[in-house]
C-alpha cells in the first residue's frame, strides 16, 4: 500500500468535520471543555488546508 497525500488530506478533513460537529457529545462523554474539542477540530482542518496549499505550491 502506497502513501498518498490526497488520501491524507481527505481523512484529515473528514476527521476534523466529525470532531467539530460532535464536539458537544464528545465533551459530555469525556468531561472536557467543548471549546477545546472544537479548536482541535479546527486545527485538524487547518492542517489539511496547509498540506493542500503546500502540495499545490510545488
Amino acid at each position: 500500500m502506497k502513501f498518498s497525500w490526497n488520501e491524507t488530506i481527505i481523512w484529515l478533513s473528514i476527521l476534523s468535520l466529525t470532531v467539530s460537529i460532535s464536539a458537544e457529545l464528545i465533551s459530555n462523554y469525556l468531561g472536557i471543555d467543548p471549546w477545546s474539542i472544537l479548536y482541535f477540530g479546527i486545527g485538524l482542518a487547518a492542517l489539511a488546508i496547509l498540506i493542500l496549499i503546500l502540495r499545490l505550491k510545488k
